[in-house]
């Protein structure tokens, strides 16, 4: 018999193993924490309805690229990532208008036709962000592509590069090397390009947050002949940005692999050996 209980700041499975009870981690405090509103927000985006208690609706890549045809003068394609991902590749004619300052840039926004947003992740989590205060601000026309911009790609449809970002190698760092690497390079910057609500969660000591939505209006900030770390979610981003840093007269740049989700893993893990 299998249960399961909450002790010590994390679920446990509990199952009887040669006379004995047998205890697992499955997850703990931590890991719930940034976890949960993941999985939130990529439920509300993977549901096959057609449309949301939230108000917004869904469209995928053949009827979207329908439209583009036969009404395109109705249709307005926006793209929630950075500026800088918006211009290195994006559906053709998309605005650029990021999801942390969707908020702010509402009045770019038309209230006629069809808007449709759209991001680099198949969960869609961050057009789903965007969308869901679009229609808090009474906007009824927006959708969100199902499948984001890895299902237009599969679907065989054409991209558009305006400011195409030469990719560079950027060495890795891994996150369970991360303690013994800062101790060796004390003197090293580290870049957190994370949402400011993000890095208000957890962060590394002494990061930086400069998010990557700002990045092309913030490298000067930057120190040039200073090695740089550059943190992100999950270890995608930051690869992008590198390449962007380097182009501008950054050379000496890591990248942490797995991003903070990797970083929260391991405190994850220590922190369920020291409850059990």
């Amino acid at each position: 018999m299998l249960r399961l209980r909450w002790r010590n700041g994390a679920w446990r499975r509990f199952r009887p193993m040669n006379n004995r009870i047998h205890e697992d981690v499955l997850i703990n405090a931590l890991q719930v924490r940034w976890l949960i509103p993941l999985l939130l927000a990529a439920g509300l985006c993977l549901q096959g309805n057609t449309a949301y208690a939230a108000g917004w609706k869904i469209v995928d890549a053949a009827t979207l690229y329908s439209w583009m045809q036969t009404e395109a003068e109705k249709v307005t394609l926006i793209n929630v990532m950075s500026r800088i991902e918006c211009l290195d590749h994006r559906i053709p004619g998309s605005l650029c208008i990021a999801c942390e300052e969707f908020d702010k840039r509402l009045s770019e926004v038309p209230r006629e036709g069809k808007v449709i947003l759209y991001c680099e992740s198949d969960a869609c989590i961050r057009s789903c962000q965007a969308g869901d205060l679009a229609v808090r601000k009474g906007f009824t026309n927006i959708y969100v592509l199902k499948g984001g911009m890895p299902a237009w790609k599969q679907a065989g449809y054409a991209l558009e590069s305006r400011d195409r970002i030469a990719r560079v190698p950027i060495r890795s760092v891994k996150a369970q090397e991360l303690e013994n690497w800062r101790g060796i390079h004390q003197d090293a910057l580290i870049l957190d390009i994370r949402s400011e609500a993000a890095y208000s969660e957890s962060f590394l000591p002494g990061a930086v947050n400069i998010p990557l939505y700002q990045l092309h209006k913030r490298y000067r900030e930057l120190p040039e002949r200073r090695l740089i770390l550059i943190v992100d979610d999950q270890g995608f981003r930051s690869f992008i940005a590198g390449s962007y840093l380097f182009h501008k007269g950054f050379h000496d740049i890591n990248r942490l692999f797995g991003g903070m989700k990797a970083v929260n893993a391991i405190k994850g893990k220590k922190a369920g050996k020291t409850g059990q």
